[in-house]
């Protein structure tokens, strides 16, 4: 694990941390607040069938977030989901064009 340190001074953009986490608040369902089932969809509480509703678990995206420290922390984690799945996705690339170019060479040697 490795900390990093962000220091953001302007007031300005203080508030539009501000704003994109209350943004971000606001777009995600209260905690224990799962979607209404749909009519007659499995797992709905039935006395009939004894069934209940399935639990609904929340997941980092649908949190929310209590503080700009803890949002900043989220989108930097977000960011790094992004930055290794980005550095994947170009190493096979890269080892996709590899194999092409023996092919290539293979059939032209």
């Amino acid at each position: 694990m490795t900390d990093f340190i962000v220091t953001i001074t302007d007031p300005a953009l203080l508030d539009g941390i501000t704003w994109a986490r209350e943004q971000h608040n606001a777009a995600v369902a209260p905690p224990n607040s799962p979607p209404e089932p749909l009519p007659d969809a499995e797992g709905v509480d039935d006395p009939e069938d004894g069934m209940e509703t399935p639990s609904v678990e929340i997941t980092p995206d649908q949190r929310l977030l209590e503080s700009d420290e803890a949002y900043v922390q989220w989108v930097m984690e977000q960011a790094a989901i992004s930055y290794a799945e980005q550095k994947e996705q170009a190493a096979w690339r890269q080892a996709y064009l590899e194999s092409q170019q023996q092919v290539t060479r293979r059939r032209n040697g």
